[in-house]
């Protein structure tokens, strides 16, 4: 609900604070006081355009401020998320500033947000019935919410059977669409993939192969200087460094014999001598496996050649499939399930297009159902709206819920499209609701409409700006009645200037305006019992207050409490 409005140099208004309460908030005031300021200011809060000249004159800005208590944040929180907009203990503030400029801030909660984000959050806040643009009846996407809300469970249950087949459906629908595109361009598709997977498998790769490969390679490019060095060793190792240089194994072997005339003179020595033999027989197998290295090794172009060409091969593969030989295995795998999704696609959309047909004929049914539920419910909106209206002094009003089930295009809501139709006035035919009432005749019908669905609407505030056009007497008091009917599950703020709905308040308030130093100013004013008696006095009869007026007032006030201590 809106617990607190604050208004800031809007019009004759130069600082305002309102604090609203549960039930029915009555607003009242002599005409032109600035009743409507207030609720332009709200829309403002609500996301509607704003006009510069609202702005007061000889100021730079105007502020609005709205503070919402919100109980129960389900349908609001994932809007509110999807936006990085935090709530706090069930609150949202929401501020709208004007410029001279033409510079208009919104925010919620502090966050800076677009007026399209302040109208999407607004909706589930406030509905406001009157004069004004933000009417949830001029929607006719709202009008099979309505008849499905009075429905209740036997519609929701008819709802939740059509959702459910329609999902199903619409997967089944994509899935079919999607094979058939790949059908479209199967054929040439599969034989491209054929070649490719065949262009693999002729390779027949190995994991490791090319790193063996470019190994085998460098040893071949590099014979020359691998066999040179080979030598080398070798002949340091067995033939001695030149004809006075023995070779290491040489020299090695006369320090062994020496060695061996020393242990013969100090047994101390033996285990030196053991670690020379070692050496030795050792450095003799690494000359044996050098010599039969050099023995075995060929340089063999043809087997280079044969390298290149194989190297070659991968390196084409790995441009055009992969980075690496275990990409490309995965690849030619990848490529072996699309060829069997193409083959298999035939089979696959039988089988779907079988399911498709049974699941559309569930849709159907369940559509159908849902339809003639629609229809039966929509005979007892007809006669409970109408006798709300004939309440409301619109007893000559024709009403029509003009169901159109159009069987070709159906949805997760069935196939119906649902607008209201009515005609206000005798003789005249059914028109759409959207396009023919007045704001006066519109305000009455949505109060009959929420009269119907109080229990069941969720939006927790509505204001009714001057509801009480064109009516007066008893059906005043009617009107008074639904709306303490409504504040029993709603937030009701209403601009009135009838005294037997005035009466019916929860709180009262009334908007002044004064004069000082040559400027006008308006104040919000909650009035205590005595105050409500005199201000309902003064609607009834005038400026001049009589006794009788005054007594008058008082039974007013007195069986609006007799008659709300019933509800």
């Amino acid at each position: 609900m809106l617990s607190h409005l604050r208004i800031e140099n809007i019009a004759l208004i130069g600082q305002l604070s309102i604090d609203f309460d549960k039930g029915l908030n009555i607003i009242t005031g002599e005409t032109g006081a600035g009743k409507s300021i207030v609720i332009d200011s709200i829309n403002l809060l609500l996301g509607e355009r704003a006009d510069r000249n609202l702005i007061r004159a000889g100021e730079d800005k105007a502020y609005v401020e709205g503070i919402f208590t919100i109980e129960n944040m389900d349908v609001l929180s994932s809007i509110l998320d999807n936006y990085g907009i935090i709530v706090d203990d069930e609150t949202l503030i929401i501020t709208r500033e004007l410029s001279s400029n033409g510079r208009n801030i919104c925010r919620i909660n502090g966050r800076a947000v677009t007026l399209s984000v302040l109208k999407e959050v607004s909706k589930y806040l406030i509905d406001i019935h009157g004069q004004h643009e933000h009417q949830s009846l001029l929607s006719v996407e709202s009008h099979r919410k309505f008849l499905d809300s009075f429905g209740g469970n036997s519609i929701e249950e008819r709802k939740e059977e059509v959702r459910k087949y329609y999902n199903i459906f619409k997967n089944v629908q994509n899935q079919i669409e999607s094979i058939q595109e790949i059908d479209a361009s199967g054929r040439a598709r599969k034989d491209y993939l054929i070649y490719q997977l065949e262009e693999i498998k002729k390779a027949n790769l190995k994991i490791d192969e090319y790193e063996k490969l470019m190994q085998e390679r460098t040893v071949l490019q590099n014979s020359e200087h691998i066999m040179e060095g080979i030598e080398k060793v070798y002949n340091l190792l067995y033939r001695g460094w030149s004809s006075s240089i023995p070779s290491i194994t040489e020299g090695l072997g006369s320090i062994c014999s020496e060695f061996q005339n020393l242990v013969n003179l100090d047994k101390e020595l033996e285990p030196m001598l053991r670690r020379f033999e070692n050496i030795y027989y050792e450095l003799e197998d690494c000359v044996m496996e050098l010599r039969d290295y050099m023995d075995t090794f060929k340089f063999d172009e043809n087997k280079l050649d044969e390298i290149e060409s194989r190297l070659n091969l991968i390196n084409d593969l790995k441009r055009k499939y992969g980075s690496s030989i275990s990409d490309i295995l995965e690849y030619s795998q990848e490529l072996e399930k699309e060829i069997r999704k193409i083959e298999e696609s035939n089979q696959l959309l039988a089988e779907l297009s079988s399911q498709r047909e049974l699941t559309w004929e569930k849709l159907y049914s369940a559509c159908e159902s849902l339809s003639k539920k629609r229809k039966e419910v929509a005979k007892r909106f007809e006669v409970q709206l109408l006798r709300q209206l004939s309440d409301l002094g619109m007893d000559k009003t024709k009403f029509l819920v003009d169901i159109n089930s159009d069987r070709k295009y159906v949805s997760s809501d069935g196939f119906d499209s649902i607008e209201f139709l009515i005609s206000p006035n005798p003789g005249e035919p059914l028109r759409p609701l959207t396009k023919i009432v007045s704001g006066g005749e519109m305000a009455r019908i949505m109060l009959a409409f929420k009269t119907i669905l109080a229990d069941i609407d969720d939006i927790p505030t509505l204001i009714f700006d001057e509801i009480d056009v064109g009516i007066s007497g008893n059906i005043a008091k009617v009107v008074a009645q639904k709306m303490a009917i409504i504040s029993k599950s709603h937030q009701l703020i209403c601009v009135t200037h009838l005294p037997q709905i005035a009466a019916m308040a929860d709180r009262h308030f009334t908007i002044e305006k004064y004069t000082d130093n040559g400027r006008t100013y308006t104040i919000a004013k909650v009035l205590s019992d005595g105050e409500r008696q005199y201000e309902l006095a003064k609607m009834a009869g005038g400026t001049e207050l009589s006794k009788l007026s005054l007594e008058h007032a008082l039974e007013l006030i007195k069986n609006s409490e007799k008659y709300k201590s019933r509800l």
